[in-house]
């Protein structure tokens, strides 16, 4: 079990017409209920509608970078989302993923990690969430995007099943190393490992390591967004398309500029607003590998 989860720092509240008009845009026209069938509801609905971006983030380093980084507030990240279709990076979006759960009424918390990536510093680099029901904490991270939430159970594997979404839980000393696949490449796992020091943190601990992605980070230079469906897994990096099909399979392709304007409005949501204020990418810059 973890240690008490009391918030230590000033906490964020989502009000009720915020809560109500979130859960419109996401199709659910009733409040879950506060179990594992609800859960997994609000949690499949935040996946399928809520991108994994940095659009936000780029248009603010374009920018003049006196205000903080975008959407660390979970009401604004819900206000960008309204607007515009915006989602955000690993931080701001499970800091939203708690905020809407906590609101809700789940027993949320966020907890921070490893993401095992080549040429990415190691050591609290991914802020996840876990909501406990029955004395079971189950995995909620929007980043994952497996529509089902994963249970975690000392010394027990796990699965939220087979398909392109699904994550698995593997057991090792000290915890759990969660395994999970990007929507760009399906040969290299993603492996998450939770820091037990940092179950949970609170609001102040994710906006700090967030700041610190100002000068670390694979999201800061070029666009990337990745948008999971029921059926499929859309992402753009740099200038590149990649589709992951119900098979599992993955296809690649370089669209014009119109047409990634169009993709971006059409299959992944965002506004054309926004869409035109997306800053051109930074030639030769840091990106996720394979992008």
């Amino acid at each position: 079990m973890p240690k008490e989860w009391r918030a230590v720092g000033a906490e964020p509240a989502l009000g009720p017409e915020v809560v109500d008009r979130v859960l419109e845009r996401l199709a659910l026209h009733e409040r879950p209920s506060l179990d594992l069938g609800g859960l997994n509801q609000i949690y499949a609905a935040f996946c399928s509608n809520i991108p994994f971006d940095n659009v936000q983030k780029r248009i603010w380093f374009a920018g003049p970078q006196t205000t903080p980084l975008p959407g660390g507030e979970p009401t604004e990240f819900f206000n960008n989302f309204l607007r515009h279709g915006t989602g955000g990076t690993c931080w701001p979006l499970n800091g939203a993923m708690y905020a809407l759960a906590h609101a809700l009424g789940f027993r949320a918390r966020r907890i921070v990690g490893s993401v095992i990536v080549e040429g990415y510093p190691r050591g609290a680099n991914h802020g996840s969430v876990l909501v406990d029901l029955d004395g079971i904490s189950y995995v909620v991270d929007a980043w994952m995007a497996s529509f089902k939430v994963l249970s975690l159970v000392p010394g027990r594997p796990a699965s939220t099943g087979d398909g392109i979404h699904d994550i698995r839980a593997v057991p090792i000393e000290g915890g759990f190393e969660i395994i999970s696949y990007p929507g760009f490449d399906r040969d290299h796992p993603l492996p998450f490992r939770p820091e037990p020091e940092y179950d949970p943190v609170d609001h102040m601990f994710f906006l700090a390591r967030a700041d610190r992605t100002r000068t670390v980070g694979f999201f800061n230079d070029v666009l990337f967004i990745s948008r999971h469906f029921p059926d499929s897994i859309l992402t753009i990096g740099r200038k590149t398309k990649f589709k992951v099909a119900t098979d599992g399979n993955l296809t690649r392709t370089e669209p014009t500029e119109a047409e990634r304007k169009k993709s971006l409005i059409e299959e992944f949501g965002l506004s054309e607003e926004i869409v035109d204020a997306i800053p051109p990418n930074i030639a030769g810059a840091n990106a996720p590998p394979g992008i």
